[in-house]
């Protein structure tokens, strides 16, 4: 019987900016079916919210984005699900979960989980397991909590859907069935990939464009320890405005591509680059997306569509538990799919950053056993990546400026670590082409030119600041009274990059900039002091004038020692106690006159 039955209809739905949300919604998806559920997984948008109320199991899974926003495909079902129109009692047949991704160094940490779980509560839906939360600043990351809660959730499943006598669930490493049919042959006469039969240039959204590279320049020294450009693309007149955001897709490096076709070849797996992949829907619950339709090479998936930099999570392991034939791999693969072997993962994987080709040359039993479609399971897709714009639209015409801190690191491994996207744009040439497009980024900038905006951005962090700085100078209404930026950096010889514009437009008296150079002197001195010892014009300007804070960076310590700061200026400046100046930074936050945008 346990073969035949059929459980419930589970739906899964995410709301996911960068991926996260979207892979955890697949996971908790594929294991639904460990318990005999049917039912599909998609982002919010691309369902049916119509459908909502027949349903009677949701799982809902969602990051936070910027200040407290949802992402971008489920802000069509959010706004629905907002309605005043609709009836209190709606979604009265409905059971729903939501498990929520967030950092906890921003101020609105979950907030759009927490909003969707009161919401779907409004409307008579019924709560199957406490709202989860996970937090990015975990040491097993979201897995963290995540985790425990899916646990959790399928014992409260179970209850309000129980198994017949005689069924059970399935074996948690049940053989993995690929999502997609795939077929292949080889191509005699290979093409050469260019822009036009580039992976995703038949399906690219009416908002995707070309650019030109126009300069890749180093804004750090040879001697510096990191490597940080000024990256300038060539537009055709599309328009952006301050905080908004260029998307890109990143290729792997030719050196990578090269690694892991080395050790699919090494195992026996001949994939020969020209080879070339059809893939079809085995499953209505997982159709094929637009761009894998077609034919597709080889190489190109390698360049293009499977992130060979990713960092696997447990599901890998427990797809090569199945294809391993040697004992010792699979007892291993199997120790980090359960929960008590995370750490043994995390010290295997995480923290050495340990990528997919290297596990897979590790395992090289499993490995051997690789098929086509399996790869597909095997390897996650490369995610688009955004970078706030650093210029201005109207003062730098037909461009897009973006600053890159090229991410290349030292870990155990031999192998130094390389930034996926970082050093893939590192590499690019004037002249190169690159497919982008433009979203609006989470930073609101005020529009009254009277209203001065308190600017902190160490590092990369500046980008957003240097871009609405230029607009204001444009504008004609750039002043140092209104424009108070606070940059950090190691040091004034090494790592102050634009150091000759922001001078010079203080010399102008269009902007006040104060720098903290942390390492030019014996003790550390960081954005948070050079607050402190400007607490006099920071508190003039937000008791008197109104004006915005804006922080952007690292997240691990700085947004809430700068924060600290800024109450410390409102107790020693603005005479408050230290529950006032609490309360007087909240307000700020819930107005957006205070706006954190950080990043791991």
């Amino acid at each position: 019987m346990s073969g035949t039955f059929v459980n419930e209809k589970l739906t899964v739905l995410y709301g996911s900016q960068t991926g996260n949300a979207q892979d955890l919604a697949e996971r908790i998806w594929r294991e639904s079916k460990r318990f005999h559920f049917a039912g599909t997984v998609c982002s919010m948008d691309d369902y049916d919210v119509l459908e909502l109320i027949n349903e009677r199991c949701v799982i809902f899974v969602c990051s936070t984005t910027g200040q407290g926003e949802e992402p971008d495909n489920m802000k069509q079902f959010w706004k629905f699900l907002l309605r005043r129109s609709l009836p209190a009692d709606s979604l009265k047949k409905l059971n729903f979960a939501v498990l929520g991704l967030g950092d906890s160094s921003y101020v609105k940490y979950n907030f759009v989980a927490k909003r969707l779980n009161k919401r779907l509560g409004q409307l008579g839906a019924h709560q199957l397991i406490p709202i989860g939360l996970g937090d990015d600043q975990h040491d097993l990351g979201y897995d963290g909590a995540s985790d425990p809660w899916i646990e959790a959730l399928w014992i409260n499943a179970l209850n309000a859907f129980p198994l017949p006598q005689g069924v059970s669930p399935l074996d948690r490493n049940q053989p993995v069935v690929p999502r997609w049919n795939v077929t292949s042959k080889l191509c005699l006469e290979p093409k050469s990939v260019n822009k036009q039969q580039s992976l995703y240039y038949s399906t690219r959204t009416s908002k995707e464009f070309f650019v030109t590279i126009i300069d890749n320049v180093r804004v750090t020294t040879d001697d510096h320890f990191q490597d940080v450009r000024l990256i300038k693309l060539k537009t055709n007149g599309q328009e952006y405005n301050s905080g908004d955001v260029v998307v890109l897709r990143p290729r792997n490096l030719p050196s990578q591509v090269a690694e892991f076709q080395r050790i699919l070849l090494e195992n026996d797996v001949d994939i020969p680059p020209e080879t070339i992949f059809n893939l079809s829907e085995r499953s209505s619950d997982f159709p094929v997306p637009p761009h894998l339709q077609g034919p597709i090479s080889f190489q190109q998936l390698c360049e293009e569509y499977f992130d060979l930099t990713s960092i696997p999570r447990r599901h890998t392991f427990s797809i090569l538990a199945q294809l391993t034939d040697s004992e010792i791999e699979k007892e291993k693969c199997l120790e980090f799919t359960t929960a008590e072997g995370q750490d043994d993962l995390y010290n295997y994987c995480n923290r050495p950053r340990r990528n997919i080709t290297e596990v897979l040359e590790d395992f090289r039993h499993a490995t051997k056993n690789i098929t086509k479609d399996i790869l597909f399971e095997l390897l996650q897709p490369i995610k688009p990546r955004d970078f706030s714009i650093a210029s201005s639209c109207r003062y730098h015409r037909d461009e897009i400026h973006i600053l890159v801190a090229v991410v290349k690191y030292k870990t155990k491994l031999t192998k130094e670590r390389l930034g996926l996207c970082s050093n893939y744009l590192a590499d690019l040439k004037s002249g190169d082409e690159v497919s982008v497009w433009l979203k609006k980024g989470s930073f609101k900038f005020p529009l009254n030119p009277e209203d001065p905006a308190i600017m902190v951005g160490p590092g990369t962090g500046v980008a957003p600041f240097r871009n609405f700085i230029f607009q204001r100078v444009n504008e004609g209404v750039a002043s140092a009274d209104n424009l108070i930026l606070f940059f950090g950096c190691r040091s004034r010889c090494k790592d102050f990059y634009c150091k000759d514009e922001y001078e010079s437009l203080q010399d102008e008296g269009m902007l006040h900039l104060i720098c903290a150079f942390s390492r030019d002197q014996d003790d550390k001195i960081y954005v948070q002091h050079k607050i402190a010892e400007n607490a006099k014009e920071v508190w003039r300007a937000l008791a008197t004038r109104r004006a915005h804070i804006f922080v952007a960076g690292n997240s691990k310590n700085m947004p809430q020692e700068v924060r600290s700061a800024f109450a410390r200026v409102c107790v020693e400046e603005g005479g408050l106690d230290e529950e006032k100046a609490e309360a007087f930074l909240a307000q700020m936050e819930k107005t957006n006159q205070y706006q954190t945008e950080t990043w791991s």
